[in-house]
């Protein structure tokens, strides 16, 4: 892997891949910006995939490209074996949460707990599939194939945005009575199944599409991959849960100060609606090291213990200083920015000022806990890479823990802001353990992640003259 080269194409997809997302953010934005309680349901609707994506997975999708890039296993035998697991246990996890959905919480809850089976299913349809894209195109990584992988990346992204609109406007494209979240879920259902069919068809070229379990290099998968699966849950949660979360507190403390239940949920879904937003803004500051985060796992793990020690303060330090840059610019940007869209949208700024106060304040609250947290992520990277994932899990579970005992104690009396405020505390925490532990088991000076250097500017250029040559020789060609 020429790992200067794929840095730069990693980094410009990821780059596509935001603008994209972004918009079809700004797009849902834009059609509830008079609801933002459909805006909250939507957004927990787009979450609830990719959450019990993560708790399904059991890490088999760090472990095909851990034991594949270590040599351990050829990518035949741990792509199938991912294949059966994908369908096997990703069904098993759909029906269960359907059930659950469905069946248990509304008997232990009632109608506060009733939910509707057109927005369920999809949700949980889209499980096993999640699961098929992600190991083919794991497989894919583990290989080199970063092109391939890529390019997968960009349709998930392309690919929601028409398939929303389709059942949006099939389900009748009323934006009062419901249809965004439900044309949200299915939208998302039928964008997955297309990125599966797109990933096995590219993955086919390195290895034969079957599925066939091989129990040795299961059992191998599932031993290092269970740290890897509790490490990627908890991350995801971390970064999604605090929705769900602030909507059931805030919800639950308006019911206790004697709110109706229509007026109660209503409010509490316009904080989840505010907070989303904070939130969307707050981590563009993590696209640097999550462009790299999976192209450095592959090349951490076929590395050496010191080609690895050289690397990763490198990319730590640099990502910390685009996000401290990144971040000045989106707390300035963000007022200015969506009173232009709304106005071009609505002809006049007052739907994104009845936004503002509380996105802007609670944005201000969050941007310190994701600007740190931009080292603790390249370094667990390295640390997962290395077979060192009880510090990763010790840190992602200091988030957790720190984050949902600040909910419960902030959410009642400040909403949005109160969970942005709990969030940054969690991962300001989390960076200053991983930080401690990264130094101790490798023997890197803290600071040697936290600043930037002059030889980190050379690095740059030869990524830089990599590409440049690259392009050069395929012009001769």
């Amino acid at each position: 892997m020429n790992f200067r080269r794929w840095v730069v194409f990693t980094f410009l997809v990821h780059v596509l891949v935001v603008v994209v997302d972004k918009g079809g953010g700004l797009i849902l934005y834009l059609l509830c910006a008079n609801l933002p309680q459909e805006h909250g349901k939507a957004g927990i609707a787009a979450s609830l995939p990719f959450i019990l994506g993560a708790v399904a997975n059991l890490g088999l999708a760090t472990s095909l490209v851990y034991f594949v890039r270590r040599g351990r296993y050829p990518a035949q035998t741990a792509f199938e074996t991912s294949m059966g697991m994908a369908l096997g246990w990703g069904g098993f996890v759909a029906v269960a949460a359907a059930f659950v959905t469905l069946v248990v919480l509304p008997w232990f809850g009632g109608d506060a707990w009733r939910f509707d089976a057109i927005a369920v299913v999809p949700v949980c349809l889209a499980v096993p599939l999640l699961l098929v894209a992600s190991y083919a195109n794991s497989t894919q990584l583990a290989t080199d194939r970063i092109r391939d992988y890529g390019a997968v990346h960009v349709v998930t992204s392309l690919a929601f945005l028409p398939a929303f609109f389709a059942f949006f406007f099939g389900f009748g494209g009323e934006v009062h009575r419901g249809d965004v979240p439900v044309a949200v879920a299915w939208g998302r259902v039928a964008s997955t199944l297309v990125v599966a069919v797109l990933a096995l068809w590219l993955v086919r070229s390195v290895v034969r599409l079957r599925v066939r379990v091989d129990r040795p290099y299961l059992r191998d998968a599932l031993r290092y991959g269970w740290k890897a699966n509790l490490t990627s849950t908890l991350t995801y949660l971390n970064h999604r849960l605090d929705l769900p979360v602030l909507a059931a507190v805030y919800l639950a403390t308006l019911l206790g100060r004697g709110f109706g239940k229509d007026e109660a949920e209503s409010l509490a879904n316009a904080q989840v609606a505010f907070y989303s937003m904070s939130v969307t803004w707050a981590e563009l500051v993590w696209h640097f090291p999550e462009a790299m985060r999976d192209l450095f796992f592959s090349k951490v793990a076929g590395s050496t213990h010191e080609q690895a020690r050289m690397l990763t303060p490198i990319l730590a330090r640099l990502g910390l200083a685009l996000s401290l840059v990144g971040a000045l610019g989106i707390v300035l940007a963000i007022d200015p920015l969506m009173s232009l869209i709304t106005t071009l949208a609505w002809g006049d700024a007052s739907r994104w000022q009845a936004w503002s106060p509380t996105v802007g304040a609670s944005l201000w609250v969050l941007v310190p806990g994701t600007v740190a947290f931009t080292v603790s992520k390249v370094l667990q990277a390295d640390l997962a890479a290395r077979d060192r994932l009880q510090t990763c899990v010790h840190a992602q579970l200091l988030v957790l823990v720190t984050m949902l005992g600040l909910d419960v104690l902030l959410i009642p009396d400040h909403g949005a802001i109160g969970a942005a405020a709990a969030s940054s505390v969690a991962y300001v925490a989390s960076t200053i353990y991983t930080s401690v532990a990264y130094a101790r088991q490798t023997g890197t000076p803290i600071w040697r992640f936290l600043f930037v250097q002059p030889g980190d500017f050379r690095y740059i250029r030869d990524i830089v003259v990599a590409v440049i040559h690259k392009v050069r020789g395929r012009g001769k060609r």
